[in-house]
């Protein structure tokens, strides 16, 4: 994320945004929240009062179901308007601020599905003004409605009447309102970037700029006195005049912008931040005459990592760094201040306290303050969370995720659940884990002593090597210096930091996990968003730059084929394929050749590894083949293929790669080499959604792969294609195995279970007649797992003579 800050202010900072201007043409009173970015298009609404009491807490006033969408939640008097999918059509649909009851609903078009990672449905925020309501479909229809009861008054596909062009994920971009204009960023060809419509007819009043466009949404402000609206697109940050669209200045965004998502804050009289991936930056826009300037203020990493847009206030930006809430300063772009509590979300400003919806689902309110994450109180709203931020209108607050939407109250009550949580100062000291073993007496052993270091010096003297195992018990240890610590790795399925425990008064950190025996982890330690190497581990796995420690637990022993060859190696060499099937992109496939090959006029069966980069680099397939082949393995040529698009796997463009390997990979490769071009001398393989694709491509071409192997396979998007190719296909002699782990992926939100996907395509397999062979571990999915499972896969597929 990239994001620029203005050195220049101090204190008061607030999104300035030429208000007089904006309400007269949206009225919205302190109590509305009629767009995403509140009522003054800066996340932020003041002088409610709702926190002036002694104590407070947060109570779930109601909660409906509601289908998928990004859209976000705008609200005038007793309207809540959000979109949603019924999984068939995608709506705008206006609930009852008070009891969440459908007040009506507007079909905007057929459902947009979400495809290569997204989800279905609308994506833009609906914008309400003047007793309308403005939105934009995901497929271009751009609407206007009346709030009172959702009649339509008019509609426009903005693709096919006007030219705009529909980013990969569909129209994200909010209109806004600037007098009785609508203004889009439609990022068309030919001068249609940013259009502006007539608010009454949705007729084109005019549009500007060249540049692609990809999820940013225009706002207004005020520059030197003067009212422009400030657009961002792939290619530059301007500022436009409103009732003409001339271009009045651009700053080229070249650092970062072409992700499509930098979404400009204002800040103060004249700054604007633009966040980006890998970092923030704050910028200065000047007037001096005619002619404006925009210096670059400075760039920061402290806000990185995550879609949710900074909020600036008294001198000040939160935001988020990965899934750390974090406090800059506004002058500099410099932390103030990091919390692990509440793990990442989105968040809205209300009454100077940060109101953020965690990925678990709870609503939390905590101080806007410099001085730390000062929480107040939080409430379960919903299962769990989302990309959505919350809203604020009436008194209560609305939140949303892909199943529900639910309005919370603030209540006299105190919290029940608060967390704390670090700042630039030590995390909370905890004696609380579960303590075991000999490690258990002496962690209480050291509590309980007056020269806790003494003890910790002898302790770690003793232990050179790290982890401690225990039986099935793992001691993870870490000493030194650091605010905030956690353990992470793939002996976790919940994806998240694990918080280590500190043994008070010292700088001895440790958490206990069970694990199987003789299973292989890997694992890293978090020092906030840092992720690094157990230095007490000497055993990595990974390149350069991005290593984890390995962990082998008792009774697990490395692949013997793993070590360092030492007998005659293969050869590796480069062939570059362009193919025309997936619209001419190219990539660069490895060929492992056999040792011998260049020396015989032997033909030799083929292998396909899909993400072969990595099997090579991270799997050490290379290796695998030079040690098997001649003992347990016959010779044989391996294609590894690397991912030139995620679609190509187990997204949209699956059935084209398949068809791209028959028609363009395979007669390639016969061609080139001296291979055996028949099915039942081809195999191809490949892990997680590369596993999918080759499952998919051997039904998919039945008389060009006769085995296929996938480890840790789950569903991809083209699932239901998958399906009907195994129903519709005759029992033949085809090898199939399944690899995975009682630790494979597993995210039950978002439908993933690798372990269940493969049994549960293994039941429909065997009732077809085939006869899949299982391999299933207790290893952690990643590198580590996969390559233990290569060869078996290698000696079934092509079994030594």
């Amino acid at each position: 994320m990239n994001k620029t800050i203005l050195s220049l202010i101090l204190c008061g900072a607030m999104l300035s945004l030429a208000g007089a201007e904006v309400s007269s043409a949206a009225p919205a009173t302190k109590r509305d929240w009629p767009q995403w970015s509140g009522p003054n298009h800066n996340l932020t609404s003041l002088g409610n009062g709702i926190f002036d009491r002694e104590s407070f807490g947060l109570e779930t006033v109601w909660k409906q179901p509601l289908g998928s969408a990004y859209s976000g939640i705008s609200i005038v008097g007793d309207r809540v308007v959000t979109g949603f999918s019924d999984g068939t059509s995608d709506f705008l649909i206006s609930l009852d601020a008070s009891t969440g009851k459908e007040q009506w609903r507007y079909k905007i078009s057929e459902t947009y599905k979400g495809h290569d990672g997204s989800d279905d449905g609308p994506l833009a925020s609906p914008m309400i003004a003047d007793g309308k309501v403005y939105g934009l479909g995901a497929w271009g229809h751009l609407f206007a409605l009346e709030l009172a009861d959702g009649k339509p008054l008019w509609a426009h596909h903005v693709v096919e009447k006007f030219g705009a062009r529909k980013p990969e994920y569909g129209f994200t971009t909010t209109p806004t309102v600037v007098g009785k204009l609508l203004v889009v960023e439609t990022g068309g060809d030919a001068g249609r970037s940013i259009s502006a419509f007539d608010r009454a007819t949705g007729e084109l009043r005019w549009s500007t700029g060249d540049d692609a466009v990809g999820y940013q949404s225009p706002i207004v402000l005020s520059v030197g006195g003067e009212r422009q609206i400030l657009a961002v697109t792939n290619e530059h940050m301007m500022g436009l005049e409103p009732e003409t669209g001339k271009v009045l200045w651009q700053h080229e965004n070249s650092e970062g912008g072409q992700d499509g998502f930098s979404q400009p804050v204002p800040v103060g009289d004249d700054g604007v931040l633009l966040t980006y991936w890998p970092e923030a930056a704050l910028f200065r826009i000047a007037k001096a005459g005619s002619d404006y300037q925009v210096e670059e203020v400075w760039r920061s990493p402290a806000l990185r990592g995550n879609y949710a847009i900074p909020i600036p206030y008294e001198g000040h930006l939160y935001g988020f760094s990965g899934r750390f809430l974090t406090c800059v300063d506004a002058s500099n772009g410099e932390t103030v201040w990091k919390s692990r509590p509440p793990g990442g979300g989105n968040l809205v400003l209300v009454d100077g306290h940060l109101v953020i919806q965690a990925p678990s689902g709870e609503l939390v309110v905590a101080e806007a303050s410099p001085e730390g994450y000062r929480e107040k109180a939080r409430v379960q709203a919903l299962d769990r969370g989302y990309f959505t931020r919350p809203s604020f209108a009436g008194g209560r607050f609305y939140v949303r995720n892909l199943t529900d939407i639910a309005a919370v109250g603030v209540t006299d009550q105190a919290p029940t659940m608060i967390k704390e949580a670090p700042s630039e100062t030590a995390p909370k000291e905890s004696a609380d884990a579960e303590l075991r073993g000999d490690f258990g007496r002496f962690v209480r052993k050291v509590q309980a002593a007056e020269d806790k270091q003494a003890l910790i010096d002898a302790f770690m003297a003793e232990h050179r090597e790290m982890p401690i195992q225990e039986g099935d018990d793992v001691h993870f240890v870490y000493r030194g210096e650091v605010d905030d610590l956690a353990l992470i790795g793939n002996l976790f399925q919940d994806g998240q930091d694990h918080p280590m425990h500190r043994i008070e008064g010292t700088h001895f950190y440790y958490l206990t996990v069970k694990l199987p025996k003789a299973a292989h982890f890997s694992y890293q330690y978090a020092i906030f968003d840092e992720r690094v190497t157990d230095p007490l581990n000497p055993h990595t796995l990974g390149p350069e730059g991005r290593e984890q420690s390995s962990l082998g637990t008792l009774g697990w022993q490395t692949p013997a084929y793993l070590a360092e060859p030492t007998g005659a190696r293969g050869s590796i060499e480069t062939m570059t394929w362009k193919s025309d099937l997936l619209g001419g992109r190219e990539r660069e496939v490895q060929i492992y050749l056999p040792a011998g090959y260049a020396d015989s006029d032997q033909r030799y069966p083929v292998l396909v590894v899909n993400h072969g980069n990595q099997a090579l680099t991270l799997g050490s397939i290379d290796r695998s083949l030079d040690n098997l082949i001649g003992h347990k393995v016959a010779p044989m040529i391996v294609a590894l293929v690397p991912r030139a698009d995620w679609s190509e796997y187990s997204g949209s463009a699956t059935s084209e790669y398949s068809a791209a390997l028959g028609k363009e990979l395979i007669p390639t490769l016969d061609k080139s080499y001296r291979t055996i071009a028949k099915a039942e001398a081809r195999g191809i393989m490949g892990v997680g959604s590369a596993g999918f694709a080759s499952i998919f491509a051997a039904f998919d071409q039945p008389n060009l792969f006769g085995k296929a192997a996938a480890q840790s396979f789950y569903r991809g998007e083209q699932h239901d294609k998958l399906v009907a190719m195994i129903e519709a296909s005759e029992p033949r002699d085809m090898e199939l195995v399944f690899h995975y782990s009682t630790y494979d992926y597993k995210d039950p939100h978002n439908d993933l279970d690798a372990r269940l996907h493969s049994q549960e395509l293994i039941t429909r397999l065997e009732k077809k007649g085939f006869k899949p062979s299982v391999i299933d571990v207790n290893d952690g999915v990643g590198w580590g797992m996969w390559r233990a499972g290569t060869g078996s896969i290698l000696a079934q597929f092509f079994p030594a003579q």
